[in-house]
């Protein structure tokens, strides 16, 4: 099973092409300013709590404003919306620079931050759909997805990273600000057709989003990739919460160097993107599960890395002593290295398949509320969670709480996904639970 010559031949799509190319650089300019932001807050105190209390302030305007955000890029061009979304991170990004000093200006700019996100992603989901064929979906997600790794590799492994340690934490901001406005001029300047159709006319709001509800509620697949999508998010969150300390802790090595992490699990990520298109013509729901399973499994191992490092080095010869004896650092850093290769091809593959099914699920009308409903219900979520972890952290150590909050969502994804999952009914207002 390979990856077949269309899905290279998206690229031939202007439009398709513009829009992965505003995606590199306005993600690339996103995740070097989250790295940054995350780096200035851990060096203040180390405090994990004081890390969640960051996610907490990037997440909370998508669960008062997502819903509303979702509508809006449903009625307005995509082009404007993500132009004007790129353009409000530039102003953010330059802000930073002057009020770098002030962990409450940094928590409000982390804020407008993700504003301005709660219009570019649904926008971004969006419009694919709108610029590729209904079989080229798979394809063109996992593009998607691969622009999204690409840009975490250029902006947490590359860009920050040295940036900060060659120059200075504000260059960070001044380089992702030139990213943004580069973006914003692909998106304003060059993408064309990003719309497929004029939108409809604002009428009934609350009826547009009862229909985004219900089809994410009744229809079987549509509510199974939810699911995933939510559960993988809520992990990955905590992963970000944890990272830092897990790093300090587990791994011996500064807060910088997570990239010792990062690195390996882009890899990963890389691979799941060439297994991604193939895999979903199997059946996009099932390969979901399997990933999420597979990623479920692969942070439970990361947690008892210390563990599964002592039984290799009893049990098999892979050579890791030879870090110790040679390099002097823990051995516990390759094993880590290798856990996150699966980790990275799993929540990648799971990625591309759940937002496969609902592009496959959802009229082309409500494509962007139904991503926003989704994105608000990760971030609902995720919040108190988040907050608990950043505090249990603190007390019980980065790598116990990394095992409890995996064993929680997997017991609570086993309930949700086999025990109450819907049976493709029909609703009764007519959503069809299962196509």
């Amino acid at each position: 099973m390979a990856v077949q010559l269309q899905d290279v031949r998206l690229l031939r799509r202007p439009a398709f092409r513009r829009l992965l190319e505003s995606r590199v650089l306005g993600h690339t300019a996103q995740n070097a300013t989250l790295y940054a932001l995350f780096i200035l807050v851990v060096k203040e105190n180390g405090s994990s709590f004081d890390s969640a209390v960051l996610l907490a302030a990037l997440t909370v305007p998508t669960i008062v404003f997502g819903v509303p955000a979702g509508l809006i890029v449903d009625l307005l061009p995509r082009r404007l919306t993500l132009t004007l979304g790129y353009l409000a991170r530039l102003g953010i990004a330059i802000l930073v620079t002057r009020e770098a000093d002030s962990l409450t200006a940094i928590y409000l700019l982390a804020a407008a931050n993700s504003c301005a996100g709660m219009f570019l992603g649904p926008a971004e989901s969006a419009t694919v759909p709108a610029v590729v064929e209904p079989p080229q979906l798979a394809s063109a997600n996992s593009w998607m997805i691969l622009s999204q790794i690409v840009s975490q590799v250029l902006g947490m492994v590359v860009l920050a990273p040295l940036l900060i340690k060659q120059v200075s934490m504000d260059s960070v901001f001044i380089v992702t600000a030139v990213l943004f406005a580069g973006a914003a001029c692909i998106t304003g300047v060059l993408g064309r057709g990003f719309t497929a159709r004029r939108p409809p006319a604002l009428a009934e709001p609350a009826r547009a989003v009862r229909e985004a509800t219900r089809l994410l509620a009744f229809n079987r697949s549509a509510y199974l990739a939810t699911v995933y999508l939510t559960a993988a998010g809520l992990l990955s969150k905590v992963l970000v919460v944890l990272l830092p300390n897990f790093t300090r802790d587990v791994l011996d090595i500064a807060v910088e160097d997570t990239v010792f992490v990062a690195a390996p699990a882009a890899i990963g990520a890389g691979a799941g993107i060439l297994l991604a298109p193939p895999l979903c013509r199997l059946g996009a729901v099932r390969v979901a599960a399997a990933a999420f399973a597979l990623f479920l499994l692969g942070l439970l191992a990361l947690g008892f890395v210390a563990d599964l490092r002592d039984f290799i080095r009893a049990n098999l010869d892979l050579g890791i002593s030879f870090v110790e004896r040679e390099v002097g650092v823990s051995s516990v850093i390759p094993v880590t290295m290798i856990l996150a290769i699966p980790i990275g091809l799993a929540y990648t593959v799971n990625s591309v398949a759940s937002r496969v099914v609902l592009n496959e699920e959802t009229p082309q009308r409500f494509q962007g509320r139904t991503f926003a409903i989704q994105s608000v219900l990760a971030d609902v979520v995720s919040l108190g969670p988040v907050l608990a972890i950043g505090a249990l952290a603190d007390v019980a150590g980065a790598g116990i709480t990394l095992i409890a909050s995996t064993v929680f969502v997997m017991l609570l994804s086993v309930y949700l996904t086999v025990l109450r999952r819907p049976q493709g009914q029909q609703h009764p207002d007519g959503v069809e639970g299962d196509r």
